[in-house]
């Protein structure tokens, strides 16, 4: 009995090994209970990529250059039409000066706008006096003759002057004298008027920037030049008038002389009139 129930035994114990073996098995295998996970990568793109250009491309730059440029426009355009091709950052350091990475050329390839040519700008002083030529002295003399009035008239505000007083002194007329006759009359003195002084006066310039208003009627009458120093005031007999060398200071009437060169001299009176003060 003891011979059969050893095999019962080793077959047991045989069966039970091969089933902690199996389990064992099991728990050590790696691919039913153990899982390894990798880190994460980052899926972004960069957001630029340095290409060379293979052609001239407008708006970029010329053939050859390194530019940085948005790898979507690479990877869709310029990389599939074999318009530009990646470079490495090992070529980048094997590169020439000139071809190093540069900047987009915006105005690449662009038509700049061009000013048209301005023409010179006229002066109008030759054409004014290529204009004055044309008229000769007696053609400018006829012209201030018969347009130029025989009187210019000006106006200007006086200078009130207070009246003097009467001094004291014995009755003008007769007079009955202590005897009893009839003293002679005495008459009060006789006083010579003066000039009304004025405010502002009246130069030559004055005078011929009033005729030459008068002539600008025309064309023809608007080419003469007539200077200040073509006009001349008459000296007056009395020093006390108002007349100061090319100037009036005084209201009266003047006699004024128009020389024109090469022809006979054109008289006009000039008025000066009393002007109200502006009261405000």
């Amino acid at each position: 009995m003891t011979s059969l129930a050893k095999p019962a035994i080793s077959s047991q114990c045989l069966g039970y090994l091969r089933y902690l073996a199996g389990v064992q098995s099991i728990k050590l295998s790696p691919t039913f209970h153990q899982q390894i996970r990798g880190k994460k990568k980052n899926a972004k793109e960069p957001h630029i990529v340095n290409v060379r250009l293979l052609e001239d491309i407008r708006g970029y730059g010329r053939k050859g250059s390194i530019i940085p440029i948005a790898p979507g426009r690479m990877r869709n355009i310029y990389y599939p039409q074999r318009k530009a091709e990646y470079v490495t950052q090992a070529q980048l350091r094997t590169t020439n000066q000139k071809d190093l990475l540069t900047e987009r050329d915006f105005s690449y390839g662009i038509p700049q706008p061009q000013s048209e040519p301005q023409p010179p700008p006229e002066r109008a002083e030759k054409t004014f006096e290529v204009q004055t030529k044309l008229l000769t002295p007696k053609r400018t003399c006829e012209i201030i003759e018969a347009q130029v009035p025989s009187e210019l008239i000006f106006y200007r505000v006086p200078i009130a002057v207070p009246e003097p007083e009467l001094a004291p002194s014995e009755p003008v007329g007769t007079s009955i004298n202590a005897v009893g006759g009839d003293a002679p009359v005495r008459k009060a003195p006789e006083s010579v008027p003066s000039a009304t002084r004025i405010y502002g006066s009246v130069s030559v310039a004055d005078i011929a920037e009033s005729i030459k208003a008068i002539l600008t009627t025309n064309e023809e009458s608007a080419r003469v030049v007539l200077p200040p120093e073509d006009i001349k005031i008459d000296e007056p007999e009395n020093e006390d008038v108002g007349v100061d060398a090319d100037r009036l200071k005084a209201l009266g009437n003047y006699q004024i002389e128009i020389r024109v060169k090469g022809t006979e001299s054109i008289r006009r009176r000039v008025i000066v009139k009393a002007q109200e003060a502006d009261i405000s």
